[in-house]
């Protein structure tokens, strides 16, 4: 009768491992664009997705700066995923008494806001919504994100697109 020694079947035992964990560890991303909709009342000057900067100029009640690229998320959503939103808010150009525009060698002066940020859960999406990721500027210092398929502005889109009532006041 034929012996097995325990050091020849070690290598089998380290291969199975290891493919065990590799599959474990199939977390597919998928890298997409991101844009940003404010639902406040005031400008949104510069935004980051996990301390990655790119959207500039989101105005009040708007979308602005386009999609900027780009935001990595796994392809299939799993509880506990979250996103570090930063943004500049309350930039404005620099006024006198009687609130016209000040000039400094022929250039006006903008004053930069404040910078802020929130960690934020991202919630369930399924593969076909990771198209673009949204993020939501709300009333209050509240940031709301999702993964859609169909952009901001479509009526089926929730949260609503806001509504500009008191145009352009920069």
């Amino acid at each position: 009768m034929r012996t097995i020694k325990p050091y020849r079947l070690l290598p089998r035992f380290a291969w199975l491992t290891v493919i065990l964990l590799l599959s474990a560890c199939d977390d597919a991303t998928t890298a997409i664009s991101y844009l940003s909709v404010n639902h406040t009342e005031k400008p949104i000057d510069s935004v980051t997705v996990n301390d990655q900067g790119g959207v500039l100029n989101v105005p009040p009640m708007g979308g602005g700066g386009g999609e900027v690229c780009c935001v990595v998320v796994p392809k299939k959503w799993r509880p506990g995923l979250t996103a570090k939103i930063g943004w500049l808010q309350g930039g404005h150009y620099q006024r006198d008494a009687n609130g016209n525009l000040v000039m400094r060698n022929g250039d006006k002066i903008f004053i930069e806001g404040t910078w802020k940020t929130r960690t934020v859960a991202i919630p369930e999406y399924q593969e076909k919504d990771a198209q673009h990721f949204d993020i939501h500027f709300l009333p209050n210092d509240q940031v709301l994100v999702k993964l859609s398929d169909i952009m901001p502005y479509h009526p089926a889109y929730r949260p609503a697109y806001p509504k500009n009532t008191q145009g352009d006041k920069q």
